[in-house]
């Protein structure tokens, strides 16, 4: 069976400030709430009053857990003191009494926060069940607000650089709208962050957020996914399924990647930007839906557009608002923050004791150029941290052999001639000479003639993507891990660039 919870156990070791002019009303609350265990101190003046609880801010709360004040003192009003404390976040922790007080005074200090308000005079038992309903309210409170912080643990944009701060501030004037956002950023930048931070703020953060990567849905299901579709719709639709733009209805859509979707279906999301109406595939019912869409890419939409792979009236749809997520060899100092952050996650999230940075390795993380950005460094330092045998980490191995290798390949590289007009040469060596010349260590080669943007990107992405599997001995898993590409992103590529399936060993 579980004990019954007194008001003496609520009330037992809490810090109660007393403040009241009379020192019979003094005398009578202390002996009450000392017999239950309280920690009395008492003011009898509003100036005291102040001297008691100090200086105060919303990260700087009063030292007591409850406050008992009376409305009339002989310098000032209790009323202006509970003012001071509902400025600050802390009203709710006072109870007012008073033997003069008027219902507009009642009135005016539940409209503040007050707790409660009880009047002269009271008894003992009555001051106990309000102090004790007081202290558990707060103790609710504080169990919500940890859980809440649990719960938001790693959604937080963190640092102190310029571009996060401006950062900050944009989303801060821009979530409470219905404005379309495009999140531009490098992968790895936290551009889910942004787009998580837009909706918690927003009017609509009791709606869904809903999230998806339009490079891991399969380009014959995009569609159905997005706009849902009706039972028999096709092979496979053995019954009627909403798509994401209905699941996300009064909430946020976040669409990752918005630059992977085919022009088929970017026609498509043009006209329910246009017109807020869906239909299913299969179906004839128009449906009408409130969606706040959030969309991001690491890639160059105007060069798509340009090369025809993007509509630009899409485009300008999507691009009312812009948000940058800066890479992480931009955020300066910040670099230390996230490498202390991380490391502390994984010790907790991996159950394993404190790790401290030594300064060898806080050297190479600040000297690395992190390409996979944010989402390197926290993988590299919860591996670092599973591997550690000492509380304190000198070395970084995998970062210390990829400086070598740069500083190497900076050190030992020959002056080029200036290319041809018709030929650009990026590299002129195969895999297995390359390796040769650089005295066996992993590079990449690649030789192309003057060819539109979009031809290049396509080439050099399917060459340098067969390279890294071929490092990787046919593993998508490692490939992925070396490219800092979700698996399912690089099965899409490998479709995409015609990269077969028997080329892999294993996954």
């Amino acid at each position: 069976m579980s004990e019954t919870v007194t008001s003496k156990d609520i009330i037992r070791g809490k810090r109660v400030l007393v403040v009241d002019d009379h020192r019979n009303i003094r005398l009578a609350l202390r002996l009450a709430l000392t017999e239950e265990g309280a920690n009395i101190v008492e003011a009898e003046t509003y100036a005291q009053a102040l001297i008691q609880v100090g200086k105060i801010g919303p990260s700087n709360p009063p030292p007591f857990d409850a406050i008992l004040l009376d409305i009339r003192l002989p310098d000032g009003s209790g009323l202006d003191f509970l003012k001071l404390l509902s400025h600050h976040g802390f009203a709710s922790r006072v109870i007012m009494i008073s033997g003069e007080g008027t219902v507009k005074e009642a009135y005016q200090a539940t409209q503040m926060g007050a707790f409660d308000f009880i009047e002269k005079p009271f008894t003992p038992e009555r001051i106990l069940v309000s102090l004790s309903r007081c202290l558990d309210f707060h103790k609710i409170q504080a169990a919500h607000q940890k859980l809440s912080q649990e719960v938001l643990r790693g959604q937080e944009i963190l640092g102190a650089c310029e571009p996060i701060v401006q950062l900050r501030k944009m989303i801060s004037k821009v979530a409470n709208t219905n404005s379309r956002v495009l999140v531009l950023g490098e992968s790895g930048t936290g551009k889910e962050l942004i787009a998580k931070s837009l909706h918690r703020q927003s009017e609509r953060r009791d709606q869904p957020l809903v999230k998806v990567n339009c490079a891991a849905i399969p380009q014959n299901l995009v569609e159905s996914e997005l706009f849902g579709h009706e039972k028999g719709a096709f092979t496979g639709a053995i019954r009627t399924k909403k798509g994401l733009f209905e699941q996300a209805d009064s909430g946020t859509l976040f669409l990752d990647e918005i630059g992977e979707l085919d022009l088929n279906v970017q026609a498509k999301l043009l006209r329910v930007l246009q017109s807020g109406e869906i239909s299913r595939v299969g179906g004839e019912k128009i449906i009408e839906v409130d969606v706040r869409l959030i969309a991001a890419t690491h890639r160059d939409l105007e060069g798509m557009i340009e090369s025809g792979t993007f509509r630009e009236d899409l485009y300008y749809r999507l691009n009312v608002v812009t948000l940058k997520s800066p890479p992480l060899r931009e955020r300066g100092e910040d670099i230390r923050l996230l490498a202390q952050h991380f490391l502390e996650a994984a010790c907790e999230e991996h159950s394993i004791g404190s790790r401290v940075l030594g300064p060898k390795a806080m050297e190479q993380i600040c000297a690395y150029h992190w390409p996979g950005n944010i989402r390197e460094l926290k993988n590299v330092l919860e591996r670092v941290v599973i591997l550690s045998e000492s509380e304190e980490i000198e070395d970084i191995p995998d970062l210390a052999a990829r400086l070598r290798g740069t500083k190497a390949k900076a050190e030992g590289s020959p002056s080029q001639p200036p290319p041809s007009p018709r030929t650009e040469t990026v590299e002129t060596a195969s895999e297995e000479a390359a390796s040769a010349t650089n005295g066996g260590k992993e590079s990449f080669a690649y030789e192309t003639a003057i060819v539109p943007w979009e031809e290049l990107h396509q080439s050099l992405g399917r060459s340098y993507i067969r390279f890294i599997l071929g490092r990787a001995k046919g593993n998508v898993s490692e490939a992925a891990r070396v490219l800092c590409l979700e698996r399912a992103y690089l099965h899409r590529l490998m479709k995409k660039y015609g990269i077969q399936r028997d080329v892999i060993v294993s996954d």
